[in-house]
């Protein structure tokens, strides 16, 4: 569906392309308060810049720099002399609190920054060979990069896989494979919610690692498995009625994504699904803006290393791997398609 857009910038001066051009700063201000824990301190009752600053040790002027750019922002307030928290940075960037995301907020600001920092190096005829190794694949190889990257992962999806079970029923089915499935947290969701559903987790030995500290601490070992390795080369069971990617296809381009939803109708049981949640864009391209965001950097030095699909592009994509019948929503409007087809019986 296209926008209805009309040219509001008529009688705008430079105050929106300044906006644009530096909201970098923003995001490097609120990453320095999460660093600090400002807003826990805050929630635990210090509420004064002194009180803050004798709590980390720094000085009260350091703190209050943090302070006014975070009101300045709408993150805290002053309220009579003592600080508060705005409802949402309460909600979701208190450490402890069941919607904490602050973790996700801090890594992936700082991992996506320097795609983002000089797009034109990439936009450019390709002279050199691509690279063997895509940058998520040699990033999970290093045990601490791949901890810290699943863990952001759950803490900033609990909200969302909660969501999931919610318009998509997962009872029906027995035997999940979630492929890339990183910490797990859908399936712990699901599993927690259909009490005959098992599933198996595909992602890589370091993030496998994690995967089951997380499975371990909802009490779903016995329910919830991992595999090892990498999707494309691991051979999937072939006991599964619902084979899912969960974010991982924005990351390949279509031929690649073809090769494994084949790999995924030929591994379903007879009328089996596979459902696909991702970035998907709009289907005359216009937006959303995050998935146009991730479709942008998904280039190096001229190769092409990933593509994000409209709704009608995953529908031709299915097709071509021998579904029918593809039904494509969206699961969050501003980001998130929902599509999933069965294999026929």
């Amino acid at each position: 569906m296209a926008h209805d857009r009309t040219d509001f910038t008529v009688d705008l001066k430079t105050e929106r392309l300044n906006e644009l051009a530096f909201s970098f700063k923003k995001t490097g201000a609120l990453v320095l308060a999460l660093e600090l824990e400002l807003f826990t301190h805050i929630d635990e009752g210090r509420r004064t810049v002194s009180a803050i600053a004798d709590a980390l040790g720094l000085d009260e002027e350091m703190v209050d720099r943090v302070v006014s750019v975070c009101k300045a922002l709408d993150l805290v307030m002053d309220d009579d002399g003592e600080l508060t928290n705005l409802s949402d940075v309460s909600r979701y960037l208190v450490k402890g609190k069941r919607g904490y995301v602050g973790d996700y907020l801090m890594y992936q600001p700082i991992s996506e920054y320097d795609g983002f920092k000089n797009l034109a190096q990439h936009y450019v005829v390709p002279t050199a060979p691509p690279r063997q190794k895509g940058s998520y694949v040699a990033m999970m190889e290093d045990a601490e990069r791949a901890r810290r990257f699943t863990t952001s992962g759950y803490n900033g999806s609990i909200g969302l896989a909660y969501k999931l079970t919610k318009v998509f029923d997962f009872g029906q089915y027995r035997h999940w494979l979630d492929v890339a499935g990183g910490s797990g947290v859908y399936s712990i969701a699901a599993c927690e919610r259909n009490p005959d559903l098992r599933t198996t987790i595909l992602d890589f030995p370091n993030v496998a690692v994690v995967t089951r500290e997380f499975v371990a601490k909802h009490g779903l070992s016995e329910r919830i498995a991992t595999l090892e390795g990498n999707f494309f080369d691991v051979p999937f069971p072939d006991d599964c009625d619902l084979i899912s990617f969960i974010t991982p296809l924005q990351s390949y381009v279509p031929d690649e994504i073809i090769r494994v939803l084949r790999k995924t109708h030929d591994a379903l049981t007879s009328g089996g699904t596979c459902l696909v949640i991702d970035y998907m864009l709009d289907d005359d391209k216009s937006g959303p803006l995050d998935p146009a965001f991730i479709n942008l950097v998904g280039l190096r030095k001229g190769h092409y290393t990933g593509r994000v699909q409209s709704g009608a592009e995953y529908v031709a994509l299915f097709e071509q791997a021998g579904f029918k019948e593809v039904r494509v929503e969206w699961l969050m409007r501003h980001q998130l398609g929902l599509v999933h087809a069965n294999k026929p019986e």
